[in-house]
């Protein structure tokens, strides 16, 4: 039986949060050692499986050194990666970067594992939302609006937390009730939702047949579907972050 740990994550390329200062690279670097005890034998990130070799590339390139390096970090790259038809730059603010390859690095691990499909979501049904919806979207917002002040580990503390991944999945739900231009408009876009978990979910299964703990850094809003997935297949075991988190 394989054991997967997964991380949820917000994305720091969408934050204001400055995390090439000393302070954070310290947090972090508190956070990825966290991890160590769980020794997994393969650190996944969320990156599109198709683009193995440009993680490959960006995972060679990386050193434990530069994240020592605050004007490296912010002057240069890794890289780049296809995704979406385009050729983007792997940006060291990436918390695949700061967590994953960092966790990888201090494991000596050859490589890091992506586990993504390149699926891009239309999420057109949010901008005309039902009441219910609005209200699920409100509540979501005014949440994370509490708590966005704190340190990374009580961040990370939340977004792995049952209530979190309770109150993003509730928008789901509600949103898949919106008819928007067609009958099912909602519902398509929920739908889309999942067959992206379904994808990440088999590549995940294939890495774990040949692997005996698994550490996977994704998104937090996935939480909620990989673990009901990893639950259901009796060849793996769920293993809650928050128990390392503290």
């Amino acid at each position: 039986m394989t054991e997967i740990l997964v991380l949820g994550t917000f994305h720091f390329l969408e934050s204001s949060m400055d995390i090439f200062s000393e302070a954070a690279q310290a947090e972090l670097d508190s956070l990825a050692r966290k991890f160590l005890p769980f020794q997994p034998d393969a650190v996944a990130v969320e990156a599109a499986i198709g683009a193995q070799a440009y993680i490959d590339r960006s995972y060679e390139a990386f050193r434990l050194e530069d994240l020592q390096n605050p004007k490296k970090m912010q002057t240069e790259t890794l890289g780049e990666i296809e995704l979406f038809g385009q050729r983007l730059p792997i940006l060291y603010k990436n918390e695949a970067v700061q967590i994953g390859y960092r966790l990888a690095k201090q494991l000596g691990h050859p490589k890091v594992y992506a586990v993504d499909e390149d699926m891009a979501l239309n999420m057109d049904v949010l901008n005309d939302p039902t009441p219910a919806l609005a209200e699920a979207m409100r509540a979501l917002q005014d949440d994370m609006a509490r708590r966005a002040e704190g340190t990374l580990a009580g961040l990370y503390r939340y977004y792995n937390g049952a209530a979190w991944s309770a109150l993003n999945h509730s928008v789901y739900i509600q949103a898949n009730a919106v008819s928007g231009t067609g009958r099912y408009a909602g519902a398509e876009m929920v739908a889309s939702w999942y067959e992206r978990n379904l994808k990440i979910f088999s590549n995940l299964q294939r890495l774990a047949a040949q692997k005996e703990r698994v550490f996977l850094l994704f998104g937090a809003g996935h939480l909620r579907i990989l673990k009901d997935l990893v639950q259901a297949d009796r060849n793996l075991k769920w293993v809650d972050a928050c128990a390392y988190l503290g």
